[in-house]
């Protein structure tokens, strides 16, 4: 009632309520394995800054519809972290906040603490699940949709977007050029950054969300220290500069996230790979030295880690400030959102007039050679689908042997971890999903539950934005890609690039038709959400919780 009183008062020159807020999430700083290289041997030793969960709530003006964006310093959603989020808000706002309308998206930091997870995959560098790890995230993330919920007030929002610059490289370059659409962008990355300005009614700001692909790995894999990496560092200076420069990181009333998109080719190492060993240029096709990945590394920008940390975080702090001094059009509409879960391991769908499916979860060959941000390790070398190792099958198959229906469906990746069809001792990755769409007036939050490379959210974001306009909304609209979001089931490469099999096809786990039965699904969710009835597959799933 004191919301919907507060937004009569501005409702003349106000469009929406909106709320944000900001706390800590950082994890244990001493001795726990960090999520993102899977390095047994990377602890957490000390803390370069700090961890944030920053909230954003939007309703519309009428307080009927409430959304919450979440961008957290962490390196991916998860669904335990989410369902229990949610089941805490449900006790706190009587229902208020659902998995429905609730949206967790992660900066994908290598630099956080792990074992958060609760698939097995994701917890074997750390030795199993550290609740440790866990109880932090939650706790920050709950409290600061708890400070967004008790500041929210009328206000409006902008958009506004440009251009960036010498932030960002595509780390599989050889792979992007499988894509016959290739010849439609400019670069082999995004290099658009999308702001949004939040003011209150007397046009005073209090947030900024932006979205830019890259990858938290300016920080590299010898690193020990706890860190937001470059988009974390982002935040704090966009913070920093709004709340006056002698405030305290972390403090202030002015919120500001710089979240992740389609960021899963997509490095921070802007100087290109390197054979440390020779300083040579890495094969093209196989980023191999001596047609090893060791010492394939990417450079750069900055003379160390740190050093680098500060130019990309900095790079995207000053054009998100531009852009958001700038922003002039402002969002207009209904606020609302619609949630499915998905089962995606066989979800039906034509492609070039044939009936496919998708694949239970299955990690290929090229995923253990990591890639020029963090190698991996023995003699697994990244765009090679032409040969297995016997002695690695040996060992796949004391985990599981795949089915010989499982190698047809996630052909041409050879198959290295059979993570879907063995639930030994529990299950290894997720074979439901979280797919989610936010909307504010003409623009739209897709939430992804993994890591799109950057044709795959080119064409995510395009399949969304017709299937909206065709279904009544405006050919203003604007979507953009929030990766990382409420589940993690690694990377989503496109059909071409998976036959590329480089570490991002590798990892594609529900097989070659992942994106298209993204596509797919999401579309489903856009015609539902501009208005056309249509059914979306959804089941709700058991979970443990802690």
């Amino acid at each position: 009632a004191v919301f919907a009183a507060a937004a009569a008062v501005g409702s003349s020159t106000t469009n929406y309520l909106i709320g944000v807020g900001r706390y800590d999430v950082t994890g244990p700083a001493a001795e726990v394995n960090m999520m993102g290289y899977a390095l047994l041997g990377q602890y957490s030793a000390g803390i370069h800054f700090r961890q944030y969960s920053r909230a954003f709530i939007v309703a519309d003006a009428a307080n009927k519809t409430r959304t919450v964006f979440v961008n957290a310093d962490i390196c991916m959603g998860a669904q335990i972290v989410k369902l229990e989020v949610v089941k805490r808000l449900a006790t706190m706002f009587d229902g208020l906040y659902t998995e429905e309308n609730v949206c967790i998206s992660a900066t994908h930091t290598h630099s956080g603490a792990g074992g958060y997870l609760q698939y097995l995959l994701f917890d074997i560098t750390s030795l199993g699940f550290i609740s440790e790890s866990l109880q932090p995230i939650v706790d920050g993330i709950v409290e600061s949709i708890r400070l967004a919920h008790e500041n929210v007030r009328p206000g409006n929002i902008f958009f506004n977007n440009g251009t960036l610059l010498d932030s960002n490289i595509n780390r599989s370059p050889s792979a992007y050029l499988f894509n016959p659409d290739k010849d439609m962008y400019e670069y082999n990355v995004d290099k658009q950054m999308v702001v949004l300005k939040m003011v209150d009614a007397e046009g005073q700001g209090i947030g900024m969300i932006s979205w830019f692909a890259v990858h938290g790995t300016s920080m590299n894999n010898t690193n020990s220290l706890l860190s937001g990496d470059n988009k974390g560092l982002a935040s704090l200076l966009m913070e920093r500069h709004m709340n006056g420069n002698d405030t305290i990181f972390g403090r202030g009333s002015f919120v500001a996230a710089f979240a992740q998109s389609n960021e899963g080719d997509v490095s921070p190492n802007t100087l290109g790979a390197f054979c440390v060993d020779t300083g040579k240029p890495c094969d093209f096709d196989h980023s191999t030295c001596n047609n090893r990945t060791q010492n394939c590394i990417g450079r750069g920008p900055g003379k160390d880690m740190f050093e680098s940390t500060y130019i990309i975080g900095n790079n995207q702090f000053t054009k998100g400030l531009e852009l958001y001094e700038s922003a002039k059009i402002i969002l207009e509409g209904p606020v609302d959102f619609r949630q499915s879960y998905v089962n995606m391991t066989n979800v039906p769908l034509t492609f070039q007039g044939k009936k496919v499916h998708t694949c239970p979860p299955a990690m290929g060959y090229s995923f253990a050679a990591g890639t020029t941000d963090g190698p991996g390790a023995f003699d697994f070398v990244q765009g090679d689908n032409s040969s297995t190792s016997p002695f690695w099958d040996a060992i796949r198959d004391f985990i599981h042997t795949p089915s010989q229906e499982q190698i047809d469906c996630q052909a041409p990746k050879p198959i290295l971890l059979d993570t879907g069809e063995t639930q030994e001792p529990y299950a290894w990755q997720p074979a439901i999903v979280d797919t989610q769409l936010l909307r504010w007036g003409q623009f739209v939050i897709a939430g992804v539950p993994g890591e799109f490379t950057t044709m795959s959210g080119r064409r995510m974001r395009k399949a969304i934005n017709a299937t909206l306009q065709k279904s009544g909304m405006s050919d203003g609209t604007q979507v953009v890609i929030a990766g990382l979001a409420n589940t993690y089931s690694d990377y989503v490469a496109t059909y071409e690039e998976y036959h590329a099999q480089r570490y991002e096809g590798a990892s594609t786990v529900y097989g070659p038709h992942t994106l298209d039965a993204y596509i797919l699904l999401y579309s489903g969710l856009a015609e539902d959400l501009a208005g056309v009835l249509v059914l979306v597959p959804s089941v709700r799933h058991n979970v443990f919780f802690f």
